[in-house]
């Protein structure tokens, strides 16, 4: 049994703790209620964009063979090639140690960066949603909640959330659609592991001491509640 002292200091500590990791418990249980709410596949908005549409690859557009497209980046050594279709036309792409390099199959044309037009065109073909493309804006490095790297292009439709969908400037591949419903996701999971920058790491320092305060907390209050109910009642016989 836990003598009346000891509960009175359980008690004072108990209570500070409380102050202390208080907040981050409401956070806690809060974004945690937020998660369990949407589905994940709204807050990616798996709705907004199909698996895949690049089109049907015409062969009779491709001119080049493979050996033509690795001499027009001076590659001998490449580690994949392949052909696919990109924005309405046939590209070989190349992944190489030096870097990813795509190549018009039909013109031999380098294309270093994906063009505006074939951005445009990429995007609207994934697009499964019902607003129109408003605007397509050129980043040389790709905003973080892209999830790319390098450049990109963000492709901005109408609609409830302001989606975007983003396309990787350097090899036109498509990457996620962004909406405000996984804006706020994001920003809720970065309150929620305490990762206020990068918003992926939760095995730092801070969430691990948070964790064992609030576990302390809890523990010093079961502590209570086990004292609470097998002390001695006052005038017991």
């Amino acid at each position: 049994m836990i003598s009346p002292r000891l509960a009175r200091r359980i008690a004072s500590i108990h209570k500070w703790l409380g102050l202390i990791v208080g907040l981050q418990l409401l956070v806690w249980t809060g974004t945690g209620l937020f998660f369990t709410v949407f589905a994940i596949a709204d807050i990616r908005g798996d709705h907004l964009v199909r698996e895949t549409d690049d089109g049907r690859l015409d062969l009779a557009r491709v001119k080049l063979s493979v050996a033509d497209a690795l001499a027009a980046v001076v590659e001998d050594r490449p580690a994949e090639v392949v052909l696919r279709p990109m924005g309405g036309q046939p590209v070989y792409e190349i992944r190489a140690d030096i870097g990813v390099f795509v190549v018009s199959a039909e013109t031999g044309t380098v294309l270093s960066l994906v063009p505006e037009d074939i951005a445009r065109r990429i995007a609207e073909a994934r697009w499964a949603g019902e607003g129109r493309l408003e605007a397509m804006l050129f980043f040389d490095i790709a905003p973080p909640e892209s999830g790319l790297t390098g450049p990109s292009w963000a492709a901005h439709f109408a609609g409830r959330g302001n989606p975007v969908i983003y396309v990787n400037a350097a090899n036109g591949r498509v990457g996620p659609v962004r909406t405000d419903l996984w804006r706020t996701y994001d920003f809720l999971w970065s309150l929620h592991i305490m990762d206020y920058r990068t918003r992926e790491n939760f095995n730092h320092p801070l969430i691990i001491a948070a964790a064992v305060l609030a576990l302390t907390t809890v523990l010093f209050g079961v502590a209570l509640v086990v004292q609470r109910f097998t002390r001695p009642k006052i005038g017991s016989g």
